[in-house]
C-alpha cells in the first residue's frame, strides 16, 4: 500500500519520544557544561589555595584594564600606609567567594593563560600566619615580578581613620613624630600643680614645663620600646610583606 493512513497515536508518540530526546539532549549539554564549570572552579581553588614557590614567568596581556596593573611599589606604600599584608592567596583563612572564581576564569579566557600565583592584601588577621618564622580583601594575579593585576575585591571598606590610626606604626620616623606630639599635648594639659608643689618664680615655669616634657618623652618612648619588644611587634614597613605573626 503506498499510502499508509495516520494513526493519531503513533504521531502522539513519536512527537513524545522526539520532546524527550531533544530535552535530554539539552540536558546532558548542561550537565556536562556545569561539570566542566565545576572542574575548572576546582582547579581555580586549588592554585587559590596550594603553595606556589616557584618564580613566576612574565607573561603578555592582550585583553585586560590598565586601571588594574599595579606595580610592587605601589603595594608596598598601600600596605605600609594602612598597615596590610601584602601574601600569598594560600595564606589567606577565608574562604573564597564564587565571584571570585568566575573572574579568574573571565581573566584567563580572556587572555588566553593560565595564573600560577596569586597574591592578596587584606588585614593580617584574615592570614594564616606561621608563628615566628567583615574587611577588605583584595585578590591580585601575579603577571610578572613586580607586576600584579587586580582580579577581584569583596567584603568591606576599611574605616575611614584606619589610616590615621596606624600611621604612628608605619615607620621609626612617624613614630617619633607621635611621641614627640603626645608628649607635647600631655605637658600642656598638665596642671602646673602636678609639675612643682611651691610657689615659684613665673620665669622659671617654662623651665619646669620643657624639663617636665623631656621626662614625659624619655617615659613614652621607653614604654614603646617595652611593648614592642614585649609583643615583638615591628613597623607596617617591614611587616607588610611578612608571612609570620610578627
Amino acid at each position: 500500500m503506498i499510502f499508509k493512513g495516520i494513526n493519531i497515536r503513533d504521531e502522539l508518540l513519536r512527537k513524545r519520544q522526539l520532546q524527550h530526546g531533544a530535552v535530554h539532549s539539552l540536558l546532558s549539554d548542561v550537565k556536562n557544561i556545569l561539570k566542566h564549570s565545576e572542574e575548572k572552579d576546582k582547579q581555580v581553588l586549588a592554585r587559590l589555595t596550594t603553595p606556589n614557590y616557584t618564580k613566576p614567568l612574565p607573561v603578555s596581556l592582550r585583553n585586560y584594564d590598565p586601571q588594574r596593573l599595579f606595580s610592587k611599589e605601589e603595594i608596598h606604600e598601600i600596605c605600609s600606609r594602612y598597615r596590610l599584608r601584602f601574601l600569598d592567596s594560600s595564606y589567606f583563612k577565608n574562604e573564597f567567594p564564587y565571584d571570585a572564581l568566575a573572574e579568574i576564569n573571565r581573566f584567563e579566557k580572556e587572555n588566553g593563560l593560565t595564573v600560577e600565583k596569586f597574591k592578596m592584601i587584606a588585614p593580617p588577621h584574615l592570614f594564616k600566619l606561621e608563628d615566628r618564622c567583615k574587611k577588605d580583601p583584595l585578590l591580585f594575579a601575579q603577571v610578572g615580578e613586580n607586576s600584579f593585576y587586580l582580579l577581584h575585591q569583596w567584603g568591606h571598606d576599611l574605616a575611614w581613620y584606619r589610616e590615621w590610626l596606624v600611621w604612628p606604626l608605619k615607620n621609626i620616623y612617624t613614630t617619633a613624630y607621635a611621641l614627640f606630639a603626645l608628649s607635647f599635648i600631655i605637658t600642656l594639659i598638665t596642671p602646673l600643680s602636678w609639675i612643682i608643689r611651691n610657689e615659684t618664680n613665673p620665669e622659671q615655669i617654662l623651665y619646669y614645663r620643657i624639663a617636665y616634657f623631656a621626662h614625659t618623652l624619655i617615659f613614652l618612648f621607653g614604654f614603646t620600646l617595652f611593648l614592642g619588644m614585649t609583643f615583638r611587634k615591628n613597623f607596617s614597613e617591614q611587616e607588610w610583606d611578612n608571612e609570620c605573626f610578627n
